[in-house]
């Protein structure tokens, strides 16, 4: 079921680690830039809580990498878990509860210690009668409203979040949503993210002793998977990775899956959630029952087997072994790649389409050839 260890990508070790509940990472096999790729992907505080006994690793020159993650990322959620308190304490008994999004909600909720997980924002999710009154206490907290990416304000009138809220004194962020994808992305239109069936999915939690809510495991596996599989990124994609370990470690016993395959019945973010979870299972990272991988598979219609071990083979030479690409094939164009491997296709058509996006036939593409031979070499230890 496992690739060779020549070809694993070493960071595989890692995500392994976790989700077993191992300490034993061998420092030894971790390169400089390795470890760097790690803190840059936001598993640094991680690798250091994993290694902070080991000697060989507290004697490195490149501890002191990992300890600043770590100490960072301390500073980072104490400020983001203050500026959540204080927005609570703030509408109590004036705004009905937050539903907690993301990186908040599952930090506290499935990860050993909150600042593990690493965030750039804080993101709630609050009805549409009910925003206003919330964006109004977050001006009168200190909050004012700021484009990271320059949009202007009319772009995010129909956008599922509100232009975001930034604290200068902080340097905390807060986004609040009004759906959880852009009601005129396919995502945002599934049923399943539609908005009368994420509000059934509302379940009730506590955050230092206030009322707030949480989505309900299932649906937060789903929206992991198919934020992270809509939205291809170098940095940053092994979080949802870690997420859905820890999600399913602490589920194992309760998870729905008739529930989920339900939902995925049709849906755009299926073949989401079978990337990711064939992914963790080939690795194995977690341990997927055969028949759940079959269900899912059978739910999803975007691909077969090629294109999912195409898809495998980038997530482990770009997202988790850090290559950083080439003029050949940049960050630009493994976006278009990854896009069009996930639009529904039988494989051939999902290999001219790729060709076609990357404008240089495949078999010239030294970049995509590479891809193709990883893929030829674990072509055979395919889950589902």
């Amino acid at each position: 079921m496992t690739q060779s260890v020549r070809c694993q990508p070493p960071l595989l070790t890692l995500l392994q680690a976790l989700a077993q509940g191992r300490t034993d990472v061998p420092w030894g096999t971790l390169t400089a830039a390795q470890i760097q790729w790690a803190v840059e992907t936001g598993l640094g505080p991680l690798l250091f809580a994993l290694l902070h006994g080991h000697p060989d690793a507290v004697a490195s020159p490149l501890w002191p990498l990992l300890h600043g993650a770590h100490v960072t990322a301390h500073l980072l959620i104490c400020e983001q878990l203050e500026a959540l308190e204080e927005l609570i304490e703030a509408g109590a008994g004036r705004l009905p509860p937050l539903t907690l999004l993301k990186g908040i909600s599952i930090c506290g909720q499935h990860y050993p210690a909150p600042h593990l997980r690493l965030m750039r924002d804080i993101d709630i999710l609050v009805n549409e009668a009910a925003r206003p009154a919330v964006e109004a206490l977050l001006r009168t907290l200190g909050y004012r409203q700021r484009s990271r990416s320059h949009l202007p304000a009319t772009f995010f009138d129909t956008y599922h979040h509100s232009m975001p809220f930034f604290h200068a004194q902080r340097g905390v962020w807060i986004e609040v949503h009004r759906g959880l994808f852009p009601p005129t992305s396919a995502l945002g239109r599934d049923p399943v993210f539609s908005r009368a069936h994420v509000a059934t999915q509302f379940r009730p939690a506590t955050w230092q002793g206030h009322a707030v809510l949480r989505l309900s495991d299932e649906l937060q596996l789903i929206y992991i998977a198919a934020h992270w599989a809509s939205s291809f990124q170098f940095v940053g994609g092994l979080v949802a990775l870690v997420d859905t370990i820890y999600l399913l470690k602490n589920t194992t016993a309760t998870l729905d899956w008739e529930r989920i395959g339900a939902w995925l019945e049709g849906s755009v973010a299926a073949p989401h959630v079978y990337l990711l979870l064939t992914y963790l299972a080939r690795h194995q990272i977690l341990e997927m029952a055969p028949q759940v991988l079959q269900s899912l598979g059978g739910r999803q219609r975007a691909f077969g087997t090629l294109p999912v071990l195409l898809l495998h083979a980038v997530v482990d030479r770009y997202m988790v072994g850090g290559h950083p690409g080439g003029p050949l094939l940049s960050p630009h164009k493994l976006h278009l790649l990854w896009e069009s491997l996930l639009v529904p296709a039988p494989a051939l058509h999902h290999l001219m389409r790729a060709g076609v996006k990357l404008l240089l036939p495949v078999r010239w593409h030294p970049g995509l050839a590479r891809l193709l031979r990883l893929w030829r070499r674990g072509a055979g230890h395919a889950t589902g």
